[in-house]
């Protein structure tokens, strides 16, 4: 082959492959368009991020359930950080005056002290085995109230994280969640005192 048809088969080579790759991109296109409809209507309407009611009992729940057990028995909350309400959802539903400052000096200072709080009751929790995290129920709407919420959640409370020490079977109360983005994520570990 010459160094003309090479090229020449180079450029033909190159040539399908830019029009198999814009092909998808152009049908893309009108899918993106159409999903970039519903988003204002999302925002502008009563549809937000804490309508949808996770579900019962999804499988990635018991992941991020074993991930608590780990923060208390390490007494690390950051170990948590997937279960712990995002402070996203904060921001969007709370009603106080700055909820970002909010949830950083207040929020996240109380799930630290709870966390270290329930591994100082539970005597050999260094050796705890996780059996299940269950949600507590039903589920409630809680419309919007001064110094509460600003959006309509959904909250489920006694919520329960099983687990084991030396074959004995011990819980810990998850006193309150709140569905966001549908998940469900704990926003107190147990009754305030």
């Amino acid at each position: 082959m010459t160094r003309s048809a090479v090229l020449a088969l180079v450029v033909l080579q190159a040539c399908g492959s830019c029009s198999e790759t814009a092909a998808p991109k152009s049908d893309a296109a009108p899918a993106t368009s159409a999903d970039a409809k519903p988003a204002p209507r999302a925002e502008a309407g009563p549809e937000t991020s804490f309508d949808a009611l996770p579900d019962a009992g999804p499988e990635g729940l018991q992941l991020r359930g074993k991930h608590l057990l780990q923060a208390i028995t390490e007494n690390d909350p950051s170990l948590a950080a997937d279960l712990f309400v995002p402070r996203e959802a904060i921001v969007a539903a709370r009603d106080v005056p700055d909820p970002g400052g909010w949830y950083e000096t207040k929020l996240e200072p109380s799930f630290a002290s709870q966390i270290a709080r329930v591994r100082r009751h539970e005597k050999g929790i260094d050796g705890a085995v996780f059996v299940s995290f269950d949600l507590g129920g039903p589920p409630v709407q809680v419309e919007p109230h001064k110094k509460e919420w600003k959006e309509t959640v959904w909250t489920i409370r006694h919520s329960k994280l099983t687990f084991t020490v030396d074959g004995r079977v011990r819980r810990v109360d998850v006193a309150e969640m709140i569905a966001w983005r549908g998940s469900w994520y704990v926003v107190r570990l147990h009754e305030a005192r």
